[in-house]
């Protein structure tokens, strides 16, 4: 499967929106839009050819952080499209120096469990009972400290390799003590 990856300028909930994010089971988005009307943060295509096969979904929101979504055309399940979609995305935030991605799997999803072990696998952080996960997306691997036998939290940082949202005094926060 060969995908292309579109910013939406101007986005508006159409068609293609209705089919892959509208017409996700029950439970799964909490969406109440209308075809035309304009849709707020920063969305994505990801197309085979002509048709559209996912979407994904930025907001970038103070403090560093954004809220992503990732939907997937039932028919394009299980090849790989969402994996591809969700790295666009992060890629898409760590380019404008965003800290921390986060995902909100709600109770009401019928697969919350399955989507909750498919986000922690691919790196995102929470526990079983907290409906958001996040996932540290903002250092640049141009500035990312050389490899040795130190754990990567003794790592330094240089002052410049660090997203908004950084604590002046302390380095970036554990997402393991600091749990929202």
């Amino acid at each position: 499967m060969t995908l292309s990856w579109t910013r939406e300028d101007n986005p508006t909930w159409d068609a293609d929106k209705q089919r892959i994010v509208g017409g996700a089971p029950a439970g799964v988005f909490d969406l109440a839009f209308t075809d035309g009307q304009a849709l707020p943060g920063d969305w994505f295509a990801a197309r085979e050819g002509d048709s559209v096969v996912g979407y994904g979904w930025l907001d970038v929101t103070w403090g560093g952080d954004a809220e992503v979504l990732f939907a997937v055309d039932p028919s394009a399940r299980g090849k790989g499209v969402g994996s591809w979609v969700m790295e666009q995305v992060e890629g898409e935030a760590a380019a404008r120096g965003v800290n921390y991605v986060y995902n909100t799997v709600r109770d009401s999803h019928p697969d919350r469990d399955t989507v909750h072990d498919w986000l922690l696998v691919r790196g995102y952080r929470g526990n079983e009972s907290d409906a958001t996960l996040r996932k540290r997306v903002g250092l640049p691997t141009s500035s990312a400290p050389a490899a040795s036998s130190a754990p990567a939290a003794a790592a330094t940082l240089p002052d410049d390799a660090r997203g908004p949202g950084h604590e002046e005094s302390g380095g970036y926060v554990s997402v393991e003590e600091h749990q929202y």
